[in-house]
């Protein structure tokens, strides 16, 4: 048996491609958090006479404060639909990787070494 106390221990190919598919759906989660706060500043954006803004900074109307806010979070749910895009992409490939068995029996090695089975005595 070697001596792998020093070497790295690697991981699974299969926890890091379901890693990727867990951020795909925190992105999803965070697009439809973005979704409805826009949907909520169209609202506003509804009742102009009803809104104002404090007088720190440069000079704005509540519309236009209104509108750039929306476009941002606009900006914002394309790039993440980029990242969502990105990690389907990356599931792909991912998906096909995994350690040989010789690979896989090193890291069971590697484990074990790290976590000596307890001897229980009476």
């Amino acid at each position: 048996m070697f001596d792998n106390r020093n070497e790295p221990i690697l991981p699974i190919p299969s926890d890091l491609y379901d890693e990727i598919g867990h951020l795909g759906d925190r992105v999803q989660a965070l697009r439809a958090d973005i979704t409805r706060i826009r949907h909520r500043y169209a609202e506003l954006a509804q009742s102009p006479k009803s809104l104002r803004v404090d007088e720190l900074g440069r000079p704005i109307d509540p519309r236009e404060a209104v509108i750039l806010t929306h476009q941002a979070l606009r900006v914002i749910d394309r790039d993440l639909e980029t990242v969502e895009n990105g990690l389907r992409y990356a599931h792909g490939p991912a998906s096909r990787i995994s350690l040989t068995d010789t690979a896989a029996e090193h890291r069971n090695q590697q484990l074990a070494a790290q976590h000596p089975p307890v001897h229980r005595t009476r």
